[in-house]
C-alpha cells in the first residue's frame, strides 16, 4: 500500500516538475515574442525630417548675406568736359590749372600762341607717350619750365581761360605739337632735334 501511494507521490513530483520546466522554458519565450516588432522606423523618419529642413533652410540662406551697392555719387567739381573729339575727358579744376599754365607761359604772347600752349597739353594728354591726364602732363618731372622754377601761381586772366576754352572744343594752332621752346632761352639740345611745325609768337612747337 505504501509502495502504490510512494509511485503515486514520485509521478506527481514528476509531473509537476516537468509542467515547472515547461514553464520555465516555453511561456517565457512565447511572451517575449511580441516585443519583437519594435517600432524602430519611428524615430529615423523623426530625426530625418529635422535634418531634410535643415539644407533647405540652408539652401535659402544664401541669397539674403548679398549686399547691395550704392551707385557712385559724382561731386559738381569732377564735371567731366571732352576733349578734342572725345580722346580724352578733363574736369573743371583742370580747365583752371591749365590756364594758370597758359597765363604763366603765354603772358604777353598773342592770343594765337595762348591756344597753342593750351593745344600741347592736349596733345600729351592724347599721346600715348604721356599721362592721360592733364594735371599728370603739367606736373611731370621737367615738362614746363614755370612748374620746374616755382612761378606757377594762382594768378590768371579771362585771355588765358578763352584760349583754353578754344584749345579743349579742337582748336590746335600746332598741327598736333607736342613741345614747344623759345629758341633765345632754350637751353637743350635735344629740343633742337625735334622737327618743327609752326612759330607762333616767340615760341616753336614741334612733335
Amino acid at each position: 500500500m505504501k509502495t502504490r501511494e510512494a509511485r503515486m507521490r514520485f509521478f506527481f513530483f514528476l509531473n509537476s516538475f516537468a509542467l515547472l520546466l515547461l514553464c520555465l522554458f516555453v511561456t517565457p519565450t512565447s511572451a517575449s515574442a511580441p516585443h519583437v516588432k519594435k517600432t524602430a522606423p519611428v524615430p529615423v523618419q523623426a530625426t530625418a525630417a529635422p535634418v531634410q529642413a535643415a539644407k533647405k533652410e540652408t539652401k535659402t540662406a544664401i541669397p539674403t548675406t548679398q549686399v547691395k551697392r550704392d551707385s557712385v555719387q559724382v561731386s559738381r567739381d569732377d564735371r567731366r568736359k571732352v576733349i578734342r573729339h572725345g580722346k580724352g575727358k578733363i574736369s573743371d579744376r583742370d580747365m583752371e590749372l591749365l590756364a594758370r599754365l597758359v597765363y604763366a607761359e603765354g603772358r604777353g604772347e598773342p592770343y594765337e600762341g595762348q591756344v597753342a600752349i593750351a593745344a600741347v597739353v592736349l596733345n600729351r594728354v592724347a599721346s600715348s607717350q604721356f599721362p592721360n591726364m592733364v594735371r599728370e602732363v603739367i606736373f611731370a618731372p621737367n615738362a614746363f619750365s614755370p612748374v620746374r622754377n616755382g612761378r606757377l601761381s594762382s594768378q590768371t586772366n579771362e585771355s588765358a581761360r578763352r584760349a583754353v576754352a578754344d584749345a579743349v572744343n579742337g582748336k590746335d594752332p600746332t598741327n598736333g605739337s607736342l613741345y614747344f621752346f623759345n629758341p633765345d632761352t632754350a637751353t637743350s639740345k635735344w629740343i633742337w632735334s625735334r622737327p618743327q611745325t609752326v612759330v607762333i609768337g616767340n615760341h616753336r612747337f614741334a612733335r
